[in-house]
């Protein structure tokens, strides 16, 4: 089983695993946040309680996949301003890929922070040679997401049902 190999970082962040402690300020991505379902948050309750339920999610792939989204700090102020890593899917559409995952709180929108993780991870992904292929699984609405993953390389493949979302394949086969 891989383990993310620290450090893991890009020109404005430093990635590290979610932890609990970290359930407040990661509650601010679930609130008022259209695009808090692209990360399993359906029916979205109470911001600490879906920040805890992901966490907790994160932190059972780091112990049986070796992999999860990690928390995304900004250098400059120490603050978490998103999520991003290497997630092992299995799916009847794609059994056993890996997925390149990414997002970030609303207030920092538009500041280039999920391509830069998206392209982090990309590389990351090609340097420990976990595969000859790695996907994005993107809903066919999140317009913004298909744009970095095309901007990261990538491919748009089929739509398909991804937990009751209609989404599409993004990927890129490595050299």
């Amino acid at each position: 089983m891989h383990q993310y190999q620290f450090p893991i970082e890009s020109e404005r962040l430093i990635f590290r695993y979610f932890h609990e402690a970290d359930i407040a300020e990661w509650a601010v991505f679930f609130t008022e946040n259209p695009m808090m379902h692209y990360v399993g948050a359906t029916n979205p309750e109470a911001p600490e309680l879906e920040a805890k339920k992901f966490i907790e999610r994160q932190t059972n792939r780091y112990k049986t996949d070796g992999f999860g989204t990690l928390a995304a700090i900004e250098k400059a102020s120490g603050e978490i301003v998103g999520s991003a890593g290497i997630i092992y899917r299995q799916h009847p559409e794609f059994d056993k890929m890996h997925e390149i995952g990414y997002s970030v709180i609303p207030s920092r929108w538009g500041k280039g922070y999920a391509t830069e993780m998206a392209r982090c991870f990309f590389d990351y992904f090609v340097a420990q040679k976990l595969a000859n292929k790695v996907i994005s699984i993107i809903d066919e609405h999140n317009t913004a997401s298909q744009k970095v993953a095309v901007n990261n390389g990538m491919l748009r493949g089929p739509m398909f049902n991804f937990n009751g979302f209609q989404c599409y394949q993004y990927y890129r086969n490595i050299d």
